[in-house]
């Protein structure tokens, strides 16, 4: 009977403690998806739509202006915040994208807002604390039409991890952005364009996909544009590649790939025609496009050894810790063949 009760508390420690680094493990992972800190604007005299939850603000040239956001810290201990001012692109996904530091520059942006605005890089905020950050905004001499679009990024830096705790930290980073827009004129009149640069083969990390790159070359934002596009062989009329995306949105004076397909399909080496159409849903502008262009055989066979697609992230990505997954799953294997053992152990001693 001793030994019974030895072999059942024996496994009620084991199975405990399982469950417990299980817990442990869950947790950790769960913090990990939590940010703890926010971003607030001040809204300024001048702010157009006091409804927004970022600035919108009539401008003049020449003009100077302080602007101030609210950084919330509501962790238990103090962080330290990148903070920068970044150009609006669009991304191949269909999005507008505030996060790239170093963006190509289309060749018809007038007017980079990244360069208007100044302030620290920098800031550090106690913990469970907030504060307000000021920003420099400085309009340009040259008048501008339309709009300047961008984003102020606030990002959490990673603390630098002790010796010795690589594999217990769940190293994720966050951040936020408010939108910053301004114009000169409360509506502006300038009409939406959008241009075919040209079509072909366009790898996005280790696929290739047929594109069609495309233009925003006028200061405005495009919204909810529908694009659809496919390519037929010269010769013949079949349809290939088929594709219809809806709710694109696009920068001021950036450009961007529109992918057809899903990477999966290949054209075999010859001439082809890309037929694409684009239509704004408030009927601002419809434009239709047709393009040549030729699939070389080395362009085919690098597309059929491509066999992973690259997400275009327009948001921080997550860092996940597989050093504290693979150490939980260690722990976890090396208690189950304790378990085996201590079963195994008991029933040696039974038996004699």
């Amino acid at each position: 009977m001793l030994r019974k009760k030895n072999w059942l508390k024996s496994l009620n420690w084991c199975l405990g403690l399982i469950l417990g680094l299980s817990l442990f493990g869950v947790s950790l992972l769960a913090q990990a998806e939590t940010s703890n800190f926010s971003v607030r604007p001040e809204l300024p005299k001048n702010q157009v739509d006091r409804d927004l939850g970022y600035f919108d603000l009539k401008v003049a040239p020449k003009q100077t202006q302080t602007l101030s956001i609210i950084l919330v810290n509501a962790d238990k201990v103090a962080h330290q915040y990148d903070i920068a001012t970044n150009l609006a692109t669009t991304g191949d996904n269909g999005t507008i994208v505030y996060s790239n530091a170093d963006p190509e520059i289309d060749p018809s942006l007038q007017f980079n807002i990244a360069n208007a605005v100044t302030g620290p890089k920098t800031v550090t905020v106690p913990a469970q604390r907030s504060k307000k950050v000021t920003l420099k905004l400085t309009v340009p001499e040259k008048r501008f039409d339309g709009v300047a679009l961008g984003g102020i990024n606030v990002q959490q830096r990673l603390a630098t991890p002790k010796k010795g705790q690589a594999g217990v930290s769940v190293r994720n980073r966050f951040s936020y952005v408010i939108g910053l827009q301004l114009r000169e004129q409360a509506k502006p009149t300038i009409k939406p364009e959008l241009k075919l640069l040209g079509a072909g083969s366009h790898k996005v990390g280790y696929q290739t996909y047929i594109s069609a790159h495309l233009q925003n070359p006028q200061a405005v934002v495009m919204s909810n544009l529908k694009i659809e596009g496919y390519v037929t062989k010269v010769g013949s009329s079949k349809q290939q590649l088929k594709t219809t995306k809806s709710q694109f949105k696009v920068a001021p004076n950036s450009r961007f790939y529109f992918n057809l397909g899903d990477g999966s399909q290949r054209l075999t080496p010859g001439k082809y025609q890309l037929h694409l159409q684009a239509k704004a849903a408030d009927g601002t502008g419809q434009w239709r496009f047709t393009k040549a262009f030729t699939v070389k055989s080395t362009q085919a066979k690098s597309s059929q050894q491509s066999t992973t697609t690259t997400a275009l992230p327009d948001k921080p990505v997550k860092q996940t810790n597989w050093g504290l997954i693979g150490g939980l799953v260690a722990v976890i294997v090396i208690l189950v063949g304790l378990i085996i053992w201590v079963l195994s152990r008991n029933r040696h001693h039974r038996h004699h």
